[in-house]
């Protein structure tokens, strides 16, 4: 493929990745369709950029897309509520996402062609974890977005993917607005 068509697609993926989070800030499930199709895409664009803990990223939202979609619908109501989790749970989550971290760092690092290891497995470890607590629907997982949001942005600079470096500059913001967002809905369940 060319330079340029691997521009075309990583827009594509932005784009559609774009719209599956504006969907689901707003706790629409037709967005997980969305997020399976766009990561789909990322997974031929992070093996083409060997950011390989990115592939294997880009693969579990495929199938969290669908465990989503499922989780989503299973409510009395056809809508699974909002939940928080206690501060015992969210240690747990953080130590788990440094083990993660660490570890996924470390094999890819057994990788010659692997880039930017560290920033590759921080960005994957949290983003693993913040996905399955979105698909839970608990609230605080957008403040794990923003924080591994931060890091995939420095990560996609460093790799010259524009278009992704900007999604995920947008998907702070947009993860700042969907924390406030779903804090006031569940508030009001």
């Amino acid at each position: 493929m060319t330079v340029h068509s691997w521009q075309v697609l990583e827009a594509l993926a932005a784009v559609g990745n774009l719209a599956y989070t504006v969907l689901m800030m707003n706790e629409k499930r037709v967005g997980w369709l969305f997020g399976i199709a766009a990561s789909s895409i990322g997974v031929a664009l992070f093996m083409h950029q060997q950011v390989y803990a990115q592939v294997g990223l880009s693969a579990y939202y495929v199938v969290m897309g669908v465990y989503g979609w499922w989780s989503w619908g299973k409510g009395d109501k056809g809508e699974l509520p909002i939940s928080r989790r206690p501060p015992s749970f969210h240690l747990m989550i953080i130590g788990l996402g440094t083990v993660l971290s660490l570890g996924l760092a470390s094999a890819l690092k057994l990788l010659p062609e692997a880039r930017f290891t560290g920033l590759d497995g921080f960005a994957t470890a949290f983003s693993l974890l913040a996905t399955w607590m979105l698909a839970r629907k608990v609230l605080e997982n957008w403040a794990y977005w923003i924080v591994a949001d931060a890091v995939a942005i420095v990560l996609y600079m460093l790799l010259g993917m524009w278009w992704y470096a900007v999604l995920y500059v947008i998907y702070v913001g947009l993860s700042a607005s969907a924390l406030v967002r779903w804090h006031r809905n569940c508030k009001a369940q």
